[in-house]
């Protein structure tokens, strides 16, 4: 696998992979088909040379299905850094896709656990919604869904707060903006209403004092 390139002061937070439980089926059903196989193994040798053939290919189609099974969980992996989220789907052998988001994309993170397998061996769903209109990403069948969900969070969080410091310091007016979109229209209109009123008592206790003098000198 190549190695992940980091941007600077990029850090990997965590490796995530599909839970064991999305291939231990395929392993069970491999093992009592090879069971299967050496338990008609005397009566195979007896029908000759067809009867090896099958017996020898039978273990040779096990094995390799097995470790194309092991090779493929192990490279379907997600990776949680500072800055983004990297999945990485590998379908087949020679091929592998990899995708990104950056973390300032996402909008929400959601964690869903399904069936009872997924309750009994804490596996699951993430889902995370983008910006952009995009479809949700998901990541499927994942080991401890709701430890991935909060650690994502964490991440959020703490990239917003350093976005917010970074306004705070270079364009504090952007900032306060920002935190406008989170208003209806009625609350803007109160808010230019209340500046307004602000402003207006502002000027009136800067403006300067009239000495108008003492009458009668």
């Amino acid at each position: 696998m190549k190695k992940l390139e980091l941007k600077e002061n990029e850090e990997i937070v965590s490796e995530i992979h599909h839970h064991p439980m999305i291939i231990i089926p395929h392993l069970i059903i491999s093992f009592l088909i090879l069971v299967l196989d050496f338990f008609l193994m005397y009566w195979l040798f007896l029908q000759g040379w067809w009867g090896v053939a099958l017996f020898s290919a039978v273990i040779l189609i096990i094995i390799f299905y097995v470790l194309r099974l092991i090779f493929l969980y192990r490279r379907n992996n997600f990776i949680i850094t500072t800055e983004r989220l990297i999945d990485y789907e590998q379908p087949s052998f020679f091929e592998r896709f990899q995708n990104e988001l950056p973390l300032h994309k996402i909008k929400a993170v959601e964690a869903k656990k399904k069936g009872i397998g997924g309750t009994i061996f804490n596996y699951g769903n993430i889902v995370i919604s983008v910006t952009d209109d995009l479809a949700p990403l998901e990541l499927y069948k994942v080991a401890k869904p709701l430890d991935v969900q909060k650690e994502l969070l964490n991440l959020l969080e703490q990239e917003k707060d350093e976005v917010k410091g970074e306004l705070i310091k270079e364009d504090p007016l952007r900032l306060i903006l920002a935190e406008t979109e989170l208003l209806s229209l009625e609350q803007k209109a109160q808010l230019i209403e209340r500046i307004g009123q602000q402003v207006d008592k502002s000027e009136s206790a800067g403006k300067p004092v009239k000495d108008e003098g003492v009458k009668g000198l």
